[in-house]
């Protein structure tokens, strides 16, 4: 046992930091079970909100005060301000963010890169996002472009450069091109 059992919650680590809670407070502690980042934030505020959403990533961990989200980096230096009503992890350099119920997306010295208009967006994977505007998804590219229309009623980040689309309750495969390689039948 490296790190005692003492604490009432516990993230995973990531980049050499995991969360954790005791009597009610939370810190980050390094592998030998040091706290390094004294947390004034809230946790698990949202029950959309798992541990892994606290993980750091890119070297940035997203963070919660007052129902709004925000961003720190591993000093604990709040490095994007918490004004977002949603916010993912940084994934392939960007993360998504939600303001007034639309999403779009930052970079890490939180510029929105790509303006908040989407119903619901989600990480990037293999270069591209997922995207929903009007009920349909479809995919942009890290500068918002859109390479596949949001016209499907259902679908899955890209996995070995695929990504499965339902499109009249029929499901099927896209290539990142938008190119159907397996019909949706």
């Amino acid at each position: 046992e490296v790190i005692p059992c003492r604490y009432d919650d516990a993230g995973n680590f990531s980049e050499g930091l995991a969360i954790v809670e005791l009597d009610g407070e939370y810190v980050y502690i390094d592998k030998t079970g040091k706290e390094v980042i004294t947390c004034r934030y809230d946790y698990y505020v949202n029950l959309f909100d798992e541990a892994s959403d606290y993980d750091f990533s890119e070297g940035l961990a997203k963070v919660s005060l007052d129902g709004l989200y925000g961003y720190i980096d591993k000093t604990g230096k709040e490095v994007i301000e918490c004004s977002y009503d949603k916010a993912g992890v940084f994934c392939e350099g960007l993360a998504y963010v939600s303001l007034d119920g639309k999403y779009g997306y930052i970079d890490k010295s939180g510029k929105e890169v790509i303006p908040c208009k989407y119903d619901d967006a989600y990480d990037f994977s293999e270069g591209l996002a997922m995207v929903k505007l009007d009920g349909k998804y479809g995919y942009i590219d890290k500068s918002g472009k859109e390479v596949t229309p949001c016209r499907y009623d259902d679908a899955d980040d890209f996995s070995e450069d695929l990504a499965k689309v339902k499109l009249d309750g029929k499901y099927g495969y896209i290539d990142k091109s938008g190119k159907e390689v397996i019909p949706c039948k």
